[in-house]
């Protein structure tokens, strides 16, 4: 077992440089990625986070910071927003149920009778303005949680087409939600 106080050794040196390097090049822009996926800096933190954790357990002693590295980095951070949106509406959608369950066993006792979620409806609203690739990826998705290798099959396009054409929707939709909610710059 190894001592807690024993100085690192020349290869952990090296690990620890090497890891540094990585979160020095990458983790600025990755966070500015994510915060525009989420919408949400916070969130963003955390996502980053996560996929800088997942690099810390496979990196091995000689890796460079490459565009190898850098594509990984970025579809793990992507992957990792995409997995918190969708448990976020999950977790919605079963609030929303339960809801919907206390109503009809309380007659409309202690709670208010639900209204759709506006923003869900404004969502789906802003749908046309994307092109029929991105609706088709985005519905496929978020409605019907398929991955991107299953949505790759079902569209006929590439892994990586797929996700363009998501992360630009994400975009789209991120953008005119603001603007017809009143914040657009």
């Amino acid at each position: 077992m190894k001592s807690l106080n024993k100085e690192p050794d020349d290869g952990e040196m090296r690990r620890r440089v090497g890891l540094e390097a990585v979160i020095d090049t990458y983790q600025t822009p990755l966070l500015r990625y994510a915060a525009h996926l989420l919408n949400n800096a916070t969130l963003a933190q955390d996502v980053v986070q996560n996929a800088l954790v997942k690099l810390f357990r496979q990196w091995q002693p000689g890796m460079r910071t490459d565009e190898r590295l850098k594509s990984w980095l970025f579809r793990v951070v992507h992957n990792e927003a995409v997995d918190l949106i969708r448990s976020e509406e999950r977790r919605k959608r079963h609030q929303q149920g339960h809801v919907a369950m206390v109503m009809t066993e309380t007659s409309g006792g202690l709670y208010e009778d639900p209204r759709p979620d506006g923003r869900t409806a404004t969502v789906l609203k802003c749908l046309g303005i994307l092109n029929p690739a991105q609706r088709q990826v985005v519905l496929l998705r978020m409605q019907q949680g398929l991955s991107y290798e299953e949505i790759s099959a079902v569209t006929g396009q590439s892994t990586g087409y797929v996700g363009n054409l998501l992360h630009t929707a994400v975009l789209k939709l991120s953008e005119e939600v603001r603007r017809m909610e009143g914040g657009a710059r």
